[in-house]
């Protein structure tokens, strides 16, 4: 990553705060619901890892936090930033 990367220096500036905070994220593809409220913290510096059997979600989770999905409810936000949300979507570089 770019180190003039906008994103980059907030996560940084943000200190111990939350550098992404996944929030009620929920999504559904036809009658299959792939995430359902799930809530996640990760601090800056902090290391997660998701475990789970195959087919729970992990990677769609993962990409939602990526902004290559649209939950159908919740947000994520990046360095107090909100990237996706009611009224907000902003597309991943």
């Amino acid at each position: 990553m770019n180190r003039s990367d906008p994103v980059r220096q907030a996560v940084t500036a943000a200190g111990e705060g939350a550098a992404l905070e996944l929030r009620d994220l929920h999504l559904r593809f036809d009658d299959v619901v792939a995430v359902d409220c799930v809530d996640l913290s990760v601090a800056t510096g902090q290391v997660v890892c998701l475990l789970g059997p195959s087919g729970c979600g992990k990677t769609t989770v993962l990409r939602i936090a990526a902004g290559l999905e649209t939950p159908d409810r919740g947000e994520v936000v990046i360095a107090s930033r909100t990237v996706t949300g009611e009224g907000v979507d902003v597309p991943p570089e």
